[in-house]
């Protein structure tokens, strides 16, 4: 980079780190705003980690993030000297190298705006879907692809922008210019003390972070084959995962099972994990297996042949819907631990709609609950509007008969990041016995707990929806 523009990269560093402090505030304060409306039905997801990875949190305070961690509007992700880190947004693979800042400054159904600050960040567009819905934003411009490819972007500190194409091509939308960009070229960009764009053509970069990303494709590749023959969606965010931890069989009546393998042991759905607290959805499960994003966000868990299967549900040509957790909550004046309030959950079935802990239109709830539920089985909802669907007192969930797949703690203990193995009642002799039967089966089912301490309520002013439990449409 000439040396005349370097004063001028050095300004906008500064104006970089104002922006995404910014970002990231908005995306906090807008909060609320976003409530208002149905939650996305895309997610993202952090699939690796490895070194020092942070993000901020719903109090703007900066956190570690941990695997399986869910992604949307307003976060953000940065890395240390040591870090690194893979985000999955259904297909669409973000890798970012140490020392690198990531923000996410849109994520739904519509749109995929990722704004990058410094570091290193290499992204992989498989589906010929996305590349209309991606945006890499920088200060030089928004980056967008135009097809599936393999895409990095560079800023070294006080250094211009660079940018390559490994495979595909993309075109950089700048104030007052474009740039067209194809593989292999690699361009480097930087805007002038008069805010003037300015480029220059790079010889292709190869390096140890290149050459990881592109072995990690590779990899990605000759799984994703597997879960292609299993009629999965490549846009379900963490099903890449699936090939690689489990195997697919066919269950009755041809329904796709999963079942992990190695699984520890007193394994059970919903289990060894926390609990988060995520605005627009509430208490989010966060699994503690490598695997634990797609089988704890779609469709349903089951026995199979006395183990534990997960099947996605039939979706179709219709991107899956991400839900927080799909489960069934216990709870009721017969449900404690040590004398004590508590509160209960077990992993839904085939055939059994969720209770978001949100308001919901009725064309949302479908959206979330038909594919995994059988034509013949689906509810009639009265919604107008956006209300807060809740289960009758009627409501069975078939894996409570299961044993030890209730998972019961104090009500008290509820907390976000708590590993549910710490929480009174999770461990110890009201787990093993799990927590006898003559109180499970007294328990009912119950509406999501509502926020810990210091968060405020979801959805306060909307109508209450009680489901029949026997109806049909």
């Amino acid at each position: 980079m000439p040396g005349q523009a370097r004063g001028a990269v050095r300004k906008a560093a500064w104006r970089r780190v104002a922006c995404v402090c910014a970002l990231a505030a908005a995306g906090l304060a807008s909060a609320p705003v976003r409530a208002q409306a149905d939650p996305p039905g895309r997610v993202g997801r952090v699939a690796e980690i490895a070194g020092v990875v942070r993000t901020l949190d719903a109090d703007g305070g900066w956190m570690d993030v941990v695997r399986n961690q869910p992604l949307s509007t307003g976060d953000r992700i940065t890395t240390d000297r040591t870090g690194r880190a893979t985000l999955q947004i259904g297909s669409t693979v973000v890798r970012l190298g140490p020392e690198s800042d990531l923000a996410v400054a849109q994520l739904d159904d519509q749109k995929i705006r990722l704004r990058f600050d410094h570091g290193q960040l290499a992204v992989r567009v498989r589906s010929d879907d996305i590349p209309g819905e991606l945006s890499v934003e920088t200060d030089e411009g928004a980056w967008v692809p135009h097809h599936p490819g393999q895409y990095r972007f560079d800023r070294a500190p006080r250094e211009a922008l660079a940018a390559q194409a490994w495979s595909g091509d993309m075109l950089l939308e700048a104030p007052d210019s474009s740039l067209p960009l194809k593989a292999p070229q690699r361009a480097q960009v930087w805007r002038d003390g008069r805010n003037a764009t300015h480029y220059r053509m790079l010889p292709a970069v190869k390096d140890a972070f290149g050459d990881a990303v592109l072995a990690q494709d590779r990899q990605d590749d000759a799984l994703a084959a597997a879960n292609t023959a299993a009629q999965v969606s490549p846009e379900m965010t963490g099903e890449s995962e699936l090939a690689r931890f489990g195997a697919w069989s066919a269950g009755p009546g041809g329904a796709r099972l999963w079942t992990p393998a190695r699984l520890p042991a007193g394994w059970q759905p919903y289990r060894q994990g926390a609990w988060a607290w995520k605005r627009p959805w509430g208490w989010t499960w966060i699994d503690d297996q490598p695997w634990g994003f797609a089988p704890f966000h779609y469709g349903r868990w089951l026995q199979a042949g006395g183990h534990w299967a997960w099947t996605p549900g039939q979706w179709g040509s219709v991107r899956p819907v991400y839900a927080p957790a799909l489960v069934g909550w216990l709870g009721g004046a017969a449900l404690d631990v040590d004398g004590a309030p508590a509160i209960g959950w077990v992993a839904l079935a085939p055939d059994e709609p969720v209770f978001p802990g949100y308001a919901v239109s009725a064309r949302y709830w479908n959206a979330i609950t038909d594919a995994s539920v059988a034509p013949a089985r689906r509810r009639t909802v009265a919604i107008s509007g956006r209300a807060r669907l809740v289960p009758a007192a009627a409501a069975s969930y078939t894996n409570r008969a299961v044993p030890g797949a209730v998972t019961v703690v104090a009500a008290s203990a509820l907390a976000p990041w708590v590993p549910v193995s710490q929480m009174p009642g999770a461990a110890g002799a009201q787990q093993r016995k799990p927590a006898s039967g003559k109180m499970l089966a007294a328990a009912v089912p119950v509406p999501p707990p509502g926020p810990p301490s210091g968060r405020a309520a979801l959805s306060a002013d909307v109508p209450i929806v009680q489901l029949p439990p026997a109806a049909s449409r």
